[in-house]
């Protein structure tokens, strides 16, 4: 028996993975020039059920579909939604110390827009809703809030409009906000969010080298750990996609490992991973 049979892999050839390459790069921006043992088994037993038995067979069904079900599993497939609440806390942090403290009824409009790209399934946009609600809960002004989040992957939108989450992930979310904004379910094995939290957020599908929300429409843009998967030129275009997005004076923040380069889009350097148009 062969060693492929043994372990379940459909293996790619070097014609078929160049193929399959080129289509995330040109069409996501997304970077699998060295994840072909990866690609190979996320999307084996994918391919399997389908009775596909190369990935030859399955890109030219996948043109076929013109209901984008295959294309959209690959790309659940193929990229990580990996998340959790108050990840990289930092940025919370600065947002309500230095930036919501400088909103003002009059130098604020009657919106605050705010836009999570690359979304995941809803947690970073569930975090900055109960941080705006907790800051005016303590006295502090913000005008109508609206959160929208993004993402490329169908599964993950539907998890973030869903917004039941599991108890582990309960104790990332500070104690003071469980008490005023968690319900659990199901005999505590999940829980989900008051309707003033989930009511401001809004997600739909996107792809972000596609056409963008809006042109100077966004207050805040958080695009956190999304162009680590990308190629440099993708990675330039969605730079220059957030800046149009955001409105004079708006700020970005990015991952940790994602800075800028010094001259991208005339962003002004704030401080680590923030920036502001």
């Amino acid at each position: 028996m062969k060693w492929q049979e043994v372990v379940g892999l459909i293996r790619f050839t070097e014609a078929e993975f160049q193929e399959l390459e080129q289509f995330m790069l040109s069409q996501y921006g997304i970077d699998l020039s060295k994840k072909r043992t990866l690609s190979e088994c996320r999307l084996s037993a994918e391919l399997e059920k389908e009775g596909i038995t190369s990935l030859q067979q399955f890109m030219r069904r996948m043109e076929q579909d013109k209901t984008k079900r295959l294309e959209n599993m690959m790309l659940d497939k193929l990229t990580t939604n990996y998340t959790f609440f108050m990840r990289e806390s930092k940025h919370f942090d600065y947002l309500r110390e230095n930036i919501l403290p400088t909103l003002r009824q009059d130098n604020t409009g009657p919106f605050y827009r705010v836009w999570s790209a690359g979304c995941s399934t809803g947690e970073e946009c569930y975090t900055l809703s109960m941080l705006f609600h907790d800051y005016t809960r303590q006295g502090g002004f913000l005008p109508f809030l609206e959160i929208t989040g993004t993402d490329a992957s169908e599964a993950a939108v539907k998890g973030a409009k869903e917004a039941v989450y599991p108890m582990r992930e309960l104790a990332d979310i500070p104690p003071r906000w469980q008490e005023k904004y968690v319900k659990k379910l199901d005999g505590n094995r999940h829980f989900t969010l008051t309707p003033e939290i989930l009511n401001c957020c809004k997600f739909r599908q996107m792809n972000l080298l596609g056409t963008v929300p809006g042109v100077a429409q966004f207050d805040l843009i958080f695009c956190r750990n999304v162009m680590i998967y990308f190629s440099e030129d993708a990675r330039e275009r969605l730079i220059g996609q957030l800046y149009r997005a955001l409105k004079p004076g708006g700020y970005l923040f990015v991952g940790h490992t994602e800075l800028l380069a010094w001259n991208s889009a005339q962003f002004q350097y704030i401080c680590p991973a923030v920036y502001r148009k």
